[in-house]
């Protein structure tokens, strides 16, 4: 409710965003910790400027600068969307083709693909850019590919780099409790009296202020 009832329920959101980046670790000392912090500033960032389902964006593709993006008919025979360079627009493009939407039949996209250019706001292309050139790859080590923007922390016990509907979810959880909750002792967390709700109906929710 601290969300839903102030003035800018996105504004609140934005300032968890905000909060990754004041506690970014050093790239040079911590590679990986810095890459899951990226990361999920951008999972947040782009969750609050597209709007999409967890489907999509747990399964959006990454083309690199400078690389030919994949083409409509692909993306449709995958079902997937793709962030990609946009050469004419001079920005980073997301690019779903309806099909991918699980309300493709609907009137709004009457049957073309969403097509966004990201706004290049609070350092957005800056992380964007440094995920894709260097973070991505401290998170997949030498685990293969999926193609995903997003990817898992890859580990010993694990070599499978693709989120599924589970772990996204919960990386997606862990990066509001870990940077939204806010705790009084420590002086960390964007939002004073924030509760998070598991699928259990738990809730994990700031200490109480003696």
């Amino acid at each position: 409710m601290v969300v839903l009832e102030a003035d800018s329920p996105v504004g609140e959101y934005r300032k968890i965003t905000e909060e990754i980046l004041r506690l970014m670790p050093d790239e040079k000392r911590y590679p990986r910790a810095a890459a899951e912090a990226v990361r999920a500033f951008l999972m947040l960032r782009l969750g609050l400027h597209l709007g999409l389902r967890q489907k999509n964006l747990r399964q959006l593709l990454v083309c690199p600068r400078g690389h030919i993006p994949s083409s409509e008919r692909r993306l449709t025979e995958l079902k997937r969307g793709e962030l990609r360079w946009s050469e004419r627009d001079r920005g980073w493009e997301v690019f779903i083709p309806s099909v991918a939407f699980k309300n493709a039949n609907s009137s709004f996209f009457g049957s073309k693909p969403f097509r966004l250019i990201l706004p290049d706001l609070g350092g957005l292309y800056h992380y964007l850019d440094a995920y894709i050139d260097r973070h991505r790859r401290a998170l997949l080590k030498n685990a293969a590919d999926p193609g995903t923007l997003f990817v898992k922390t890859v580990k010993l016990t694990s070599k499978d780099a693709a989120y599924d509907q589970n772990t996204f979810y919960e990386a997606w959880r862990l990066a509001i409790q870990r940077y939204g909750i806010h705790n009084p002792y420590t002086g960390r967390g964007a939002i004073r009296g924030y509760c998070l709700m598991d699928r259990t109906m738990s809730a994990t929710c700031s200490p109480p202020i003696s």
